[in-house]
């Protein structure tokens, strides 16, 4: 399960370029990531947390869980992951929007 939160990179100059890589000063060259798979795997996060949340709450609740600690631990990260996915959408929908009102 791959992870939402990552460690703080330096930000990247961008350039656009038809073959969808992001060109830096640096050697190497990244590939970019579109929108929509940041935002997915953002959403499949959220989805796998809150699942595991549930169930250990479910589990809780009929007494099947000695480590309360850890219960609510994982409800805290589905938490984050929600308020994660939350400004990602955010943010992207205002990307677009400013995008949309560029003048050609």
């Amino acid at each position: 399960m791959a992870s939402v939160f990552s460690s703080i990179e330096p930000i990247q100059k961008m350039t656009f370029t038809p073959e969808k890589t992001v060109k830096t000063d640096s050697k190497d060259t990244l590939a970019s990531v579109p929108f929509a798979s940041v935002l997915q795997n953002a959403v499949n996060e959220y989805t796998a947390l809150e699942q595991t949340a549930d169930e250990e709450s479910k589990q809780l609740a009929l007494g099947n869980v000695d480590n309360l600690a850890q219960v609510t631990i994982d409800s805290l990260k589905a938490k984050a992951a929600l308020q994660t996915t939350v400004q990602l959408t955010s943010r992207i929908v205002g990307a677009y929007k400013e995008i949309m009102q560029m003048q050609i």
